[in-house]
């Protein structure tokens, strides 16, 4: 039941907000009766996805629980000592923790990584990959370590399960965390108007992105990239457009989902964190990752970087620290060496970027590249680098990857050929006898020789992109304000234009919702 489709568009969320409705009218204690409607709606919509993962996930919080319980009890207790102390007790909480994360998603690679270095004919197939498992053992284990440093305590099995589970990002994030979701958990409270417009807004919004936008322009990244997999070499400017097209699909489908998301979540009166701030903006690979799935890289910082050692300990241990937390970042994405290089590439780039930063400080370098022009530059170098990323991150296989790569750069099998048909002849000289100025169709069949892109709606498509990416505010500062969308006059406002420019937009949306599509970042 993804949120946008129609089952949870049409049934789920009305009857959850006539419910929310009447409960918190009805009710003497609405705090505490809004939290059980809250956890029922929420264990409802993820029994959809399979009872086998329901049970699972009511596990972990129970095991959870227990382990929390047991850590946030004194060190010692009735005069004897603990057998096994908190310490030992955390450690063995996060493996607890880890082991299904582990065997589910990484079991089968880890064995089919060690046959093929042993020469061996191992596998092993784990059935099926609970979706959110890894944004749900991120969350608990933020959890256990708030409980370990007695930052936070344990408030009972219920409030442990609704913060866990809660619909509205059990799924695909954002991480949150306790502290800042705790106390909005305990205080729920009925709708109101301001809330359900905004909420609507944002929901308005990125069912636009994730239907009208993500899914079309993904259609012709996956016919590039489907393609390369098959051993069909696609040209220069196909391979180009077609990355350019995943980068786009992955922006707006995860830009949409979080606008969804923190949109549901503003109904029901809970404010989620900011998890998207216009990427691809960035001035840099540091910049890059103060914007992408903030909530993740928050995590990864606060979890791994520091406890590394961070930047405490000298440069070259603060760029070995990020380069093994971008890496294990990589990994969690997926089980996949395409997502382990990726992850070692923004490893890389990060280091790289902080070791520039570094060097120009106060220097006319970096206040050559704070002007204007200077930072345009920054912004397209930076884009033109993360885009070459993702194509790793989407290829399915090294062997796509190395065919991307290829393609990319002008080669190919042999001299040209990815700039031309099968009938064309061999080297620059074929490629340019194609050419013919008066015929377009000519130049179409010479540079998109595999009708990728024909006609006029992927490019179109991609200058709509583009110009909602760099020209346009984001949802965020539409909706709240901000940097870009304070004084813009697209800042949402209750009038309306507002109400019928999004009603059209949500028609559009709906008329297009029924084609089978998922979230992208339901795979991590």
């Amino acid at each position: 039941m993804l949120f946008s489709s129609y089952a949870f568009l049409f049934c789920f969320l009305p009857l959850t907000l006539l419910a929310w409705a009447a409960v918190g009218r009805a009710a003497a204690r609405p705090a505490q009766a809004l939290a059980w409607l809250l956890l029922f709606v929420s264990l409802v919509f993820y029994a959809f996805w399979g009872l086998g993962f329901l049970v699972l996930l009511l596990g972990l919080i129970a095991m959870n629980h227990a382990f929390g319980t047991a850590l946030a009890a004194p060190e010692e207790g009735g005069g004897e000592k603990r057998r096994l102390s908190r310490r030992g007790l955390f450690v063995l909480a996060l493996a607890c923790n880890l082991a299904p994360l582990v065997w589910f998603k990484y079991a089968g690679f880890l064995v089919d990584s060690a046959a093929r270095l042993c020469g061996a004919d191992w596998s092993l197939a784990p059935q099926g990959l609970p979706l959110g498992i890894s944004f749900y053992t991120f969350i608990q284990i933020a959890w256990l370590t708030g409980v370990y440093r007695r930052e936070i305590a344990p408030e009972g099995l219920c409030r442990h399960a609704l913060f866990t589970s809660c619909f509205t990002w059990v799924i695909s994030g954002p991480i949150v965390r306790y502290g800042e979701m705790g106390p909005q958990l305990a205080a729920l409270r009925g709708l109101t108007a301001e809330n359900l417009a905004r909420g609507f807004t944002l929901l308005a919004l990125g069912l636009g992105k994730k239907v009208l936008l993500a899914d079309s322009i993904g259609a012709y990244a996956d016919a590039v990239f489907n393609a390369a997999a098959r051993g069909i070499w696609p040209s220069t400017l196909e391979a180009w457009l077609g990355s350019f097209a995943y980068s786009f699909q992955l922006y707006f489908d995860f830009s949409g989902y979080t606008d969804m998301a923190i949109g549901l979540g503003l109904m029901l009166g809970l404010t989620l964190p900011e998890n998207f701030a216009s990427p691809y903006r960035a001035t840099g690979i540091v910049d890059f990752w103060r914007r992408w799935h903030i909530t993740l890289g928050a995590w990864l910082r606060d979890f791994l970087y520091i406890p590394l050692g961070g930047n405490r300990r000298g440069r070259l241990r603060q760029y070995a620290n990020l380069f093994l937390t971008m890496l294990i970042g990589g990994a969690w994405h997926g089980a996949g060496w395409t997502f382990i290089i990726w992850g070692a590439l923004h490893g890389a780039m990060l280091s790289v970027n902080h070791f520039f930063r570094a060097c120009s400080r106060g220097t006319p370098a970096e206040r050559l590249l704070a002007a204007a022009p200077g930072r345009l530059f920054c912004v397209a170098l930076t884009f033109f680098c993360i885009n070459l990323c993702w194509v790793v991150f989407r290829a399915p296989n090294l062997d796509t990857a190395l065919t991307m790569y290829t393609a990319l750069a002008g080669a190919g099998p042999e001299v040209w050929p990815p700039l031309m048909a099968p009938d064309a002849g061999a080297g620059l000289e074929g490629f340019l006898a194609r050419l013919d100025p008066a015929a377009p169709d000519s130049l179409m069949a010479a540079f998109l020789p595999n009708r990728f892109f024909s006609g006029w709606l992927p490019f179109a498509l991609l200058a709509v992109c583009g110009l909602i990416v760099w020209g346009c505010p984001n949802s965020q500062e539409m909706v709240f304000g901000g940097k870009e969308g304070g004084r813009s006059r697209l800042r949402w406002r209750p009038s309306a234009a507002w109400a019928a420019g999004l009603a059209v937009l949500t028609f559009a949306a709906l008329v297009l919702a029924s084609r089978e599509t998922v979230f992208l970042y339901f795979q991590f």
